[in-house]
């Protein structure tokens, strides 16, 4: 049976106010790909991580909670979590900076070298951080993201002021009220968002 099509969900917002809501993407993002799909192959589909980009500003990487230097590491699992970051400051910084010198004072991570032969299509947590998600983020929230309900409720939610900052509201190409926003989403489990100015 196919998975039923995820409801969508168009906000368009200011375009001043638009980098407001990329700190979404701390929340995570959901984002299929096949289990033993490398890590650098999955980054390279993202719009705007290029080889460049990888190297240079994404400093920091945690796999399943985990510090990682090899992009060459595949996802296992249903539903891994990566995490990117920006360089970070201070000790800790410098420890989980990938090829850090300071990287031996981490937990041995060696042990998440996975192997998954069965190519089955499973879902990636993906997080992004400070700088990236400002930089990246808003390609990403036009383009659409698939997130929990949950994980935009609460964002939003707390910070109920960026409500102010959105003009239009479409739920399936159909018009939805800003007092109905939050109750809806209480409704859905997953969505596919677009943010757009």
């Amino acid at each position: 049976m196919k998975d039923q099509p995820l409801p969508a969900l168009h906000l368009e917002v200011n375009p001043e106010h638009l980098h407001l809501f990329t700190t979404l993407l701390q929340s995570g993002i959901e984002v299929k790909t096949n289990a033993g799909t490398e890590m650098g192959h999955f980054l390279a589909t993202l719009d705007g991580f290029t080889p460049e980009y990888i190297a240079n500003t994404v400093e920091t990487i945690f796999l399943n909670g985990s510090p990682v230097d090899d992009l060459k590491l595949t996802f296992s699992g249903k539903t891994p979590v990566l995490a990117l970051s920006a360089a970070m400051p201070g000790l800790a910084g410098a420890i989980f900076r990938k090829n850090s010198f300071h990287s031996p004072l981490r937990t041995q991570t060696d042990s998440l070298h996975f192997e998954d032969k069965k190519q089955k299509e499973i879902s990636v947590t993906l997080k992004l951080f400070n700088s990236i998600a400002k930089e990246r983020g808003a390609a990403l929230l036009r383009d659409g993201i698939s997130i929990k309900a949950d994980k935009l409720h609460n964002f939003l939610q707390k910070r109920d002021s960026l409500l102010n900052y959105i003009i239009a509201i479409r739920l399936n190409n159909n018009t939805l009220s800003k007092t109905a926003l939050l109750p809806t989403l209480q409704q859905v489990t997953t969505i596919h968002l677009k943010i757009s100015a």
